[in-house]
């Protein structure tokens, strides 16, 4: 698999994984809803590195600016997978970003250090795509 399919792919989970079905309210409650872009949460020690796979979506969401982040990441790694010889991934559009660094998840709300294919298939089992 190539680099760029494997940035992608984490880029959406850890976009993703913050979610905690125990808290109502969003955005406090985290999921995918593109959070990631700020430099709060970018820079948790979970989350290094990805700000390379930010900047390779930039200009994509310049182009389209009326994509959310939250919808971008979940597209992208979805097209990722199926680019790496992976199923086409059924993703629902309408995400709503987060329009605030306040709003960003705290440190620690991913799960503990997964590989790649830990990664893959707990997220089918959270169904986040």
């Amino acid at each position: 698999m190539r680099p760029f399919p494997l940035k992608q792919l984490r880029l959406a989970w850890h976009d993703a994984g913050t979610y905690n079905k125990n808290i109502e309210e969003w955005p406090l409650r985290g999921g995918a809803n593109g959070s990631l872009r700020f430099e709060i949460e970018i820079k948790h020690a979970a989350n290094a590195g990805l700000v390379n796979a930010l900047k390779l979506l930039q200009p994509i969401k310049d182009k389209y600016s009326g994509v959310t982040y939250a919808d971008l990441f979940q597209l992208a790694s979805a097209t990722a997978v199926e680019e790496a010889g992976g199923p086409k991934i059924p993703i629902k559009y309408g995400k709503v970003d987060v329009s605030e660094p306040e709003q960003c998840s705290e440190e620690g709300r991913l799960p503990g250090k997964l590989t790649v294919k830990e990664e893959i298939s707990n997220s089918k089992k959270k169904q986040v795509w």
